[in-house]
């Protein structure tokens, strides 16, 4: 494996295939690339001239921090001391391996994306979090047999997996990495989403009654939402659309059981990310704004009546087995 001043000293011990660089940020950190995969990925030019507002405004790296000491704490699982990472789909690591960072002391990290871009903006702030020698940020198909088996204690994922075509060969090339008794931990969104899309349904219908009105940009938003949660449920995969959708999957938990157990997990546990008492009123509320992307926008009494009738009839243990968005903390065989 290709290696200079600039490269972690420990990447040859997780790799099987050949390093090239291919860019050094400003921070003087390269960023790498696997020889012979040439997948990759751009980000919008919009995005790359607001990149730093992005960071300011959206980077979530406390409540995936948060994220990740649920689930340790509700399962119990421990990690390895300064354990070994690889995270699939880092982007630009703010919600997977800043926390990983904060939460394992010693960590070695290996951060993957398609995007040479996302990684640059990694590899820009490692040093700001004394990080520069601990984590390698390698553009890469995550899905491939590039890194050596059996050589990770922990795999990482922030909401990648419903972002793949076949969401099983993530899961075992999580499941190849890994050494045995390793952890992967994967945040992604479930099939209990149909339940808003119900409530959705029900005001749109109410909004066709006399007297009811409803803006026409937040008909739009939740006529949208209800339709892409039918689509990414139980999803054909036949379909001549379905590669072309970004989020593709809202996943059943019996689904995701299953494919770990078939690529050699033994323990798969889920925890649900929200149960409190206004979680279709405060799920709508987001919803709508990350749709049309202006936050004065609101329901009006009538429909927010509605889906406090949902909060009310479903107690948190409901709420908790039909959830939205969960962790998945899954355990390879011994």
């Amino acid at each position: 494996m290709l290696q200079t001043a600039n490269s972690p000293s420990w990447l040859g011990d997780v790799f099987d295939a050949e390093l090239t660089p291919v860019v050094q940020a400003s921070s003087g950190v390269q960023v790498w690339r696997i020889a012979d995969d040439k997948s990759e990925a751009t980000i919008s030019a919009q995005f790359q001239a607001n990149a730093g507002e992005y960071h300011r405004r959206y980077s979530a790296s406390d409540h995936f921090e948060r994220l990740f000491r649920q689930a340790l704490d509700q399962t119990g699982v421990a990690i390895a001391q300064a354990p070994r990472i690889l995270d699939l789909g880092s982007g630009s690591g703010v919600n997977s391996i800043v926390p990983c960072l904060r939460l394992f002391p010693g960590a070695q990290a290996i951060a993957t994306d398609l995007s040479v871009e996302l990684l640059t903006m990694l590899a820009g702030y490692l040093p700001q979090l004394e990080a520069q020698d601990s984590v390698a940020c390698v553009v890469m198909d995550a899905m491939g047999d590039y890194v050596k088996a059996e050589a990770f204690d922990l795999v990482t994922g922030a909401a990648i997996l419903h972002h793949l075509l076949n969401p099983e060969q993530g899961i075992q090339a999580a499941a190849r990495a890994l050494k045995r008794g390793g952890k992967a931990i994967f945040f992604e969104p479930f099939d209990g989403y149909g339940l808003i899309a119900l409530a959705y349904g029900r005001i749109l219908d109410e909004a066709r009654r006399p007297f009811r009105r409803l803006d026409r940009r937040i008909t739009n938003a939740l006529s949208a939402m209800a339709k892409d949660i039918a689509a990414r449920t139980q999803p054909d995969r036949d379909a001549p659309h379905f590669p072309y959708m970004d989020d593709k999957w809202l996943f059943a938990p019996e689904d995701i059981t299953r494919m770990a157990k078939a690529a050699g997990f033994s323990e798969v546990q889920f925890i649900a990310h929200n149960d409190h008492a206004s979680l279709f009123r405060d799920t709508a509320a987001v919803q709508i704004r990350l749709a049309t992307g202006l936050t004065e926008l609101r329901l009006p009494d009538w429909a927010n009546t509605i889906l406090d009738a949902y909060d009310a009839a479903l107690p948190g243990v409901v709420k908790r087995r039909m959830m939205f968005e969960g962790t998945i903390v899954m355990t390879k065989g011994e």
